[in-house]
This record gives structure tokens, sequence and C-alpha cells, in this order.
């Protein structure tokens, strides 16, 4: 952009400059589901490489040690879906027929629709022949048209985006530095090195967070699910998971217990919500005062309002995928704001006079 006597001329490279940036966006929107798909990848190959330092150390070389990683978490997935999913569902189900005169007529989830997935869900688990699951899959399919099956598919982005993110973290895992490799072939040459300290240190800081959140979470669900049978609170597996996955979030454990207490309400009684309420005010001070200490003590801060911003904003803008990569994606930025603050810092600090 060239400056003279009051005018001002673009020249040609600034033109094709602005062409190229305006292509690139609409490029990178057109393809936005694959990135996020590569965003993923990353973070899932990230936690893994944690892992596979762990197993090298036992001896084992990498090409070894991330095919083991896989199938120990796949099978571990696996072996969660037969125990405890047909469980979930059934009681989400009685949940939804319990609160479906409070729900409105075009609510996206029906009780038919949960009591559809059910049975497949089931079906699933539990068929140990092919002619059984496929007649378990035809009776629940009729009941799944009713909305069960576009719910669930746009909360995990459909079978073949998992299957592709398992795929690409496997590649990005077998490979020796292989996100090294992958985040400079993304980065211009001069901000390479930087780049790959950066994630290297969100790395740290991630999994710290999350082994921490996960350990607490396990913990608190336990509890839960334990306490709740012991009061006869119905409802007691649903309640414990939803406590568990709420430590994710920052005071998460409030909404569980507003929850509990609503469903001890509506099924119990007045008196079952009273001792629900005493069990979650309980659990709130040993959670507080006695778990996170223990628990976190090593993982280095995260403010709360950014994980409860960076978990809103993930779901809003990418749903299941987005909340996954919400956290690595915020403290990677807040990396990147760090280290900009303190390359502003150093030439104040020089120019104070002694």
């Amino acid at each position: 952009m060239i400056a003279s006597k009051g005018t001002t001329k673009i020249s040609t490279g600034s033109v094709i400059r602005i062409i190229l940036l305006i292509f690139a966006a609409l490029l990178a929107w057109r393809l936005r589901e694959i990135i996020l798909l590569l965003i993923v990848s990353i973070v899932i190959a990230s936690f893994v490489e944690a892992g596979v330092r762990a197993v090298e150390r036992l001896g084992l070389k990498r090409i070894v040690a991330v095919p083991i990683i896989f199938t120990v978490v796949i099978g571990a997935l696996l072996m969660v879906f037969y125990a405890f999913v047909p469980i979930l569902f059934r009681e989400l189900s009685s949940v939804i027929v319990l609160l479906s005169k409070y729900l409105p007529s075009a609510a996206p989830v029906t009780s038919e629709g949960v009591q559809g997935a059910t049975q497949l869900v089931s079906s699933l688990a539990h068929q140990s022949s092919l002619s059984g699951l496929l007649s378990g899959i035809q009776s629940a399919t009729s009941v799944l048209s009713q909305g069960a099956t576009s719910v669930i598919g746009s909360t995990f982005g459909g079978l073949l985006n998992i299957i592709l993110v398992v795929v690409m973290s496997f590649y990005l895992s077998i490979q020796e530095h292989g996100i090294d490799a992958f985040l400079r072939i993304l980065t211009p040459a001069k901000d390479e090195k930087y780049v790959v300290d950066l994630w290297a240190r969100t790395q740290r800081k991630i999994g710290l967070w999350f082994k921490g959140q996960l350990l607490l979470g396990l913990i608190v669900g336990a509890i839960t699910i334990v306490v709740l049978v012991l009061l006869g609170m119905q409802y007691a597996f649903l309640i414990g998971l939803v406590s568990g996955i709420a430590e994710l979030i920052p005071f998460g454990i409030l909404f569980a217990a507003v929850i509990a207490i609503l469903l001890a309400v509506i099924n119990g009684g007045v008196i079952l919500a009273i001792k629900v309420l005493i069990f979650y005010v309980i659990l709130h001070e040993i959670e507080s005062y006695i778990l996170s200490p223990v628990i976190s003590k090593r993982v280095v801060g995260i403010p709360p309002l950014v994980v409860l911003l960076a978990f809103l904003i993930g779901i809003t803008l990418a749903g299941f995928w987005g909340a996954l990569i919400a956290m690595p994606v915020a403290v990677f930025v807040l990396e990147y704001l760090s280290d900009i603050e303190k390359q502003k810092l150093v030439p104040v600090t020089d120019v104070i006079p002694k």
C-alpha cells in the first residue's frame, strides 16, 4: 500500500494477499468439520502420548505401546457400554416418562424415543447371536425414528466421524514425534520451534488438569451412587453419572444437586429431598476441603471462569466435539496470551531508571 500527497494506492501484491486471505477463510469455513476432527485427533493423540511414555519405560517400543493403549481403551469403553449403558438408558427413559407431563409436546427428546434407544442399546449389549441382534435392531428402529436417532447422531457427530478420529489419532501416535511433525507442517518455519513448545506446555497443563478432574469425578460419582442407593433413591446411577461428569465444570456439583433434589421431591417426597440435600452439602464440603486439595495439588491453576466459558463456547459452536477440545484450545490461547504479556513486560522493565 503506497501513500502519496493525500492519496492512497493499493499495490497489486496487497490485493492478491487480501484475496488469498478471503479465499483461505472461506475454505476453512467449508472444511470446518474436517479441521475440527483434526484438532480432536491431535488432542487425543496428546493424551495417548503420555501413556506411550509410561509404557515405554517398561521396555516396550512405540510400535507396540500404541496398539496396546488403543486396544485397552477401546476394550474398556466396550465393557462400560456392555455393563452400564443399558442401565443408564433405562433410568433416563424412566425419568423422561416421569417428567413427560412437564415437557412441551414439541420436545426433541420424547419418552418413546428414549425407550426405543433403550431397546437398541440393550440389544447391542446383551444379544449373543447375530440373528437376535438384528431382531433387536429391527424392533427398535420404528420407535427410534421418532427422534432418538437424530439426537444421538447430532450429539456424537456420527459413527464415521468417530472412526476418522480414532484412525487419525492412531496415525499421529504411532509416529515418533508425530504431533510435532504435523504442527511443523502447519506452521511457518520461523515459528515452528515456538508452536511446538507452546503445545507441549499446553499438553502438560491439560494432562494434569484432566487426570485430577477425572479422578475427582470418579470418586464423587461412586460416592453419590452408593449413598443414593442406601437412601432408597431411584435413578441413583443416572444421578451419580451426572454428578461425576459435572465435576469437569466449575460449580457443576450444584447443578447435579438441583437435579437430584428435584427428582427426590417428585419421586420420594419432601423427606427424601431433605436427605438428598444434606448429602450434597456434606459431599460439597468433602470435595472442597479434602478431595480437591489432595487430588489437585499438582495441577497448575486454570481459572474456573475460563473452564466454564470454554465448555459453553465449545458446546455452542461444535456440540460434543467442541466440548472435547474446549479446554485444550482455551489453555493454548491462555499460554499464548501469557507469552505475549511477558514479551510486553520485558521492555518496560528494561527502561526503568535505576
